[in-house]
């Protein structure tokens, strides 16, 4: 009797311990995956949200995993709700074991695992989550009936109904329901009950497609599963939807040789250092094959531009292991916020102009590229890019109130009333919807806003063409020449196209941008063209640093030593001047 207390013990303590590695695991090390799942969807409470939801079959545990995620506006709340989800899968898979003669932790875990894999990656909702959770849920209050005629009533009755709510995640268990009955019920016609079970998991799908959603024939037996996941990931969900019927076809052989399954599978306290050992490698491979260390420190990049936390920025792409063009895109806009673009931007990886800003695409890229326009005051573009990042995701607070702001900007009243009235119906963006709101009620308060009345300074007052894959920095100094931000933007853009004739025609009005100093490296691109070009240009007022003048020296000294041999000459220089625009300008290659 005290053996079995002390293997109870010893068997809740690895299970808490396990479910606080799990708790810990996303709460510190996809914090900001879980912040930017939740500015990828908004729940709203009102009818049409919800009959938009069940238009097509899974619309309950996407509703679910929607409602939940809206309080992934906290990541520790997120990682919370992620534990007790997978403990509740925990809870149903050992209860499906026992039902079936299996008593072993390691196999009710497995799901579990199979989550902490799939849960983080950013494109696995939290709804895809609960569908499996459904799923099991399903299963085990059918074969907590022991009554047979009341089984096969709740499993037709039910399970078309199931299909209905949860879409394919109820396929898995047309499986499990009918193999429970061919394999342990071993009822009189098992045999037909099991083809009627598979019968109404082929036909129920099928009707419902073509007379009620009409959905695509590839999709009758899949959707709103998430197939469109790659390599270990998506693994990892087939495994998860296939193992609990693998599991019964185990354990239905297993039975037959009892003395293998009472040695290998009963929890006792001789496999504790075993259990506890898988249960490590488990972790392990979570953390080495499914954690994303270069994605989670790209959306905690995105969420500190979303806060206005430029310094944060900068401290992340420091962390950012090699080349991301959306990693590099946002530090550029850190390093102009900070006013050390100028100073400090070839200290950081650079790809060209392309850096600056991300290519139209109908991907993640809209949703992202937007920022740029909206500090540049290109308030019409910023609006675009919010409104198709809108449209290719779906609704989501972030571009909603981008388009409240530059509606509210352009003076388009009725067009941000809309939007407010949306954000209004949300539980965490109410408060801002109704700020936003006294600015439609009384016009005036708007020139309040430093965003807005910065914006309303300086928008466009003449048409031209919008360039999707350019930001119109001409243009915008057209309108407004006063417009820092476009002026420093495009005096990037020139070095690090390498153009530095143009560069050195437009520098000459750097006063009037209220620049007291040359920025580094704009002396060291005009101290490289005067001695290339053999000229002299100057803007009135500046002049070169002698320290400057004294590093280009020694830079060109040590590279005509070894200008007969370039990659000797690159190593060399880049110990000293790897971050000048030097370095750049003679050894980068930008043509992405």
């Amino acid at each position: 009797m005290i053996r079995q207390i002390n293997n109870e013990t010893s068997k809740r303590l690895l299970i808490g311990s396990l479910f606080i590695v799990f708790f810990l695991y996303f709460g510190f090390f996809n914090k900001y995956h879980i912040l930017y799942l939740e500015q990828n969807q908004l729940f709203l409470f009102n009818l049409d949200f919800i009959k938009e939801q069940f238009s097509l079959p899974g619309g309950l545990p996407l509703y679910i995993g929607s409602f939940f995620t809206q309080f992934f506006i906290s990541s520790w709340v997120g990682a919370f709700i992620f534990t007790l989800n997978a403990f509740a899968v925990f809870v149903l898979s050992d209860y499906i074991n026992k039902k079936h003669n299996l008593k072993n932790i390691i196999s009710a875990l497995v799901p579990v695992w199979l989550l902490a894999i799939l849960q983080s990656n950013e494109l696995f909702t939290f709804g895809q989550s609960m569908g499996f959770l459904l799923l099991v849920s399903f299963f085990a209050l059918y074969i907590s009936i022991s009554k047979s005629a009341f089984r096969y009533i709740f499993y037709f009755a039910g399970w078309p109904f199931l299909y209905l709510l949860t879409g394919g995640y109820s396929v898995p268990a047309v499986l499990l329901c009918a193999l429970h009955e061919l394999l342990f019920r071993k009822q009189k016609n098992h045999h037909i009950i099991f083809v009627l079970f598979i019968i109404t998991g082929v036909l129920v799908p099928y009707v419902s497609a073509h007379l009620i959603f009409y959905i695509p024939g590839n999709k009758i037996f899949t959707y709103p599963v998430l197939f469109e996941l790659h390599s270990y990931s998506l693994y990892a969900l087939i495994l998860l939807l296939v193992w609990n019927p693998l599991l019964l076809l185990v354990n239905y052989f297993l039975n037959k040789i009892n003395s293998i399954k009472n040695r290998l599978l009963p929890w006792n306290r001789t496999n504790v250092l075993a259990s506890a050992l898988i249960f490590a490698l488990m972790g392990f491979g979570v953390y080495k094959y499914a954690y994303n260390k270069r994605a989670e420190i790209m959306l905690g990049i995105d969420h500190h531009v979303q806060q206005a936390e430029w310094g944060k920025v900068l401290k992340l792409s420091d962390r950012y292991p090699d080349l991301n063009t959306l990693v590099i895109y946002y530090t550029n806009l850190a390093l102009y916020k900070t006013g050390r673009m100028s100073d400090k931007m070839f200290s950081y990886s650079q790809i060209g102009a392309n850096g600056l800003r991300l290519r139209w695409e109908r991907n993640s890229n809209l949703f992202f590229g937007g920022e740029i326009f909206y500090y540049l005051s290109y308030t019409n573009e910023a609006y675009r890019w919010a409104f198709e990042a809108m449209v290719a995701k779906g609704l989501n607070p972030r571009s909603l109130k981008r388009l409240v702001i530059t509606s509210i900007t352009n003076g388009d009243s009725a067009i941000a009333k809309k939007y407010i009235h949306l954000l209004n119906q949300t539980l965490f963006y109410r408060q801002w919807a109704q700020h936003y709101n006294t600015y439609l009620s009384d016009p005036a308060l708007a020139e309040n806003d430093p965003e807005i009345s910065r914006n309303r300074d300086l928008l466009i007052h003449s048409d031209f063409i919008s360039n999707a894959n350019d930001m119109n920095l001409d243009d915008l100094l057209i309108n407004h020449p006063e417009n820092k931000m476009a002026y420093e933007y495009l005096m990037a853009s020139l070095l690090l196209e390498k153009n530095l004739d143009e560069f050195a025609r437009i520098i000459l009005v750097i006063k009037d941008y209220g620049y007291t100093r040359m920025p580094v490296h704009f002396e060291e691109a005009l101290i490289f063209y005067n001695s290339y070009e053999n000229k002299n240009i100057m803007p009135e007022g500046f002049s070169f640093r002698p320290e400057t003048i004294r590093r280009f020296q020694d830079y060109a000294k040590t590279y005509t030593t070894y200008r007969n041999n370039p990659a000797v000459a690159a190593k060399e220089l880049k110990k000293r001047y790897g971050k000048t625009y030097w370095f750049y300008l003679q050894f980068i290659n930008n043509k992405q």
